[in-house]
């Protein structure tokens, strides 16, 4: 596709393109203030701020307004937000201050919803508690780093299934090893018949606004065992995560995996982390720690 440009320097400013450039970059939300208070027994105050609409248009208010909340017997839920009707003037017209029955989601409103109210009946005065508000919007950074993956420590069972087993005699032990000058804790995984044996572990992840993309390990190995890491996406599709397995490791070590970028990964969906795991006789390995994130930047 080709560049579009909104503005260019010398360009007439029309309020289409305005609106244009202001939608693409943020979602409907309150940018700073606008927070609710209790004025009195049955008014809400909402004090002054500004927030963006789902339009693109920024309203700033300079004064507090307030809104009466009827202290009925029975519960009663609203919505306060500013109706924004559409108009391709610069500046547009005001925007509304609203007060509507029940909890109406950002997609059933022109405009922006500045948060709710959940008053619980019993004709009580209105209180601090029944305000409910998000967050103002963050523009800026987001702070992810490779650091950040936070940690599953597999013991009492934490986090995983064992979802395949076969051949050896598989013991899989809560281990707090003493041996060394720092004691380790971590789960061992060991062989302990005549043959050799494989399992696979199993951890669920819930994909939240953006897909998976860095796995961490804190892992070791004995020679002839070994841990083979698998990502099963939204659609099942198994995909290897190293391009050949850990081996021979015999000091607990991390291990940093890129997630493929070709992996479906639905928003709300679980999907999977399957570790693979072969045994020779009398041979472990070990699992101390587990975790996926976000991050995406190549390391």
């Amino acid at each position: 596709m080709s560049q579009k440009r909104i503005q260019d320097y010398g360009s007439p400013v029309v309020a289409q393109s305005l609106k244009s450039l202001s939608n693409s970059l943020v979602p409907a939300a309150i940018l700073v203030g606008c927070a609710f208070s209790v004025e009195s027994a049955s008014r809400v105050r909402i004090n002054s701020g500004s927030c963006v609409t789902n339009q693109g248009v920024i309203i700033i208010e300079n004064e507090a307004k307030s809104l009466t909340i009827a202290n009925t017997s029975s519960p009663a839920d609203y919505t306060i937000f500013y109706a924004h009707v559409d108009a391709n003037v610069s500046g547009g017209v005001a925007a509304a201050l609203t007060l509507d029955s029940g909890i109406l989601t950002p997609e059933t409103v022109d405009g922006v919803i500045l948060g709710y109210v959940r008053y619980p009946g019993g004709g009580i005065p209105l209180a601090q508690g029944h305000f409910v508000q998000s967050p103002p919007l963050q523009i800026g950074s987001v702070l992810l780093t490779r650091n950040a993956v936070p940690w599953l420590i597999p013991i009492r069972n934490a986090g995983y299934l064992v979802t395949a087993a076969s051949g050896g005699v598989i013991s899989i032990t809560d281990t707090y090893d003493t041996s060394a000058i720092i004691p380790s804790v971590y789960v061992k995984i060991r062989n302990n018949s005549g043959t050799t044996g494989t399992t696979t572990i199993t951890f669920p992840y819930k994909v939240s606004e953006r897909p998976l993309a860095l796995l961490q390990l804190v892992l070791s190995t004995d020679v002839n065992a070994s841990i083979t890491p698998k990502f099963i996406d939204s659609q099942g599709t198994v995909s290897l995560l190293s391009g050949l397995p850990f081996t021979g490791n015999p000091t607990l070590s991390l291990k940093s995996l890129a997630i493929g970028r070709d992996t479906v990964q639905t928003t709300n969906s679980l999907v999977y982390v399957q570790l693979d795991i072969a045994l020779s006789v009398n041979r472990e390995a070990r699992l101390q720690a587990i975790g996926v994130s976000e991050y995406n930047l190549p390391y």
